[in-house]
């Protein structure tokens, strides 16, 4: 498999735009949470199509890639390490420390940060908020499935 840049793609599309922010739930992992009989969250899963997409995105095609997550669960700072990527903690989603940034994010709280993004993707399951974000691309994944894996492809192609 050939990981270089194509003239038609990071370079030639989108040249300014190095930063891509992640949302975690709903994109990363299926949206579903799992509570234990404490009321902790022990565990979310990842795809592994999706990690080897993030590090591919950061090692090969020089992209910053941030997670941004509502949610304090510690397995993210891991997670995070594990493939390269910063988190950013916020809820709202809006005046993000980013400009020219691609974005993917699946819920209703996502729509600010896709709405400034230069270049804005969501899972097949998305939210109809996020489906109406004017210039979306609708990606054929569920979230949590390997989205990652075909936002790149869109990306570098």
């Amino acid at each position: 498999m050939d990981y270089g840049k194509s003239s038609t793609g990071v370079d030639g599309f989108l040249p300014d735009s190095k930063t891509i922010l992640i949302d975690v739930d709903g994109v990363l992992t299926d949206g579903r949470l799992t509570i234990d009989h404490r009321g902790e969250k022990p565990f979310k899963q990842f795809h592994t199509r999706d990690v080897r997409a993030i590090r591919e995105l950061i090692s090969v095609h020089g992209f910053e890639v941030v997670l941004v997550t509502a949610d304090e669960w510690p397995g993210i700072h891991h997670f995070s390490r594990k493939v390269g990527a910063e988190v950013i903690m916020s809820r709202s989603k809006t005046n993000l420390p980013y400009q020219n940034f691609i974005a993917i994010g699946d819920d209703s709280w996502d729509v600010s940060m896709l709405s400034q993004a230069q270049r804005a993707f969501c899972p097949w399951d998305a939210d109809e908020s996020v489906k109406r974000v004017a210039g979306i691309t609708r990606l054929e994944t569920l979230g949590g499935h390997g989205v990652i894996a075909e936002m790149l492809r869109e990306i570098i192609e």
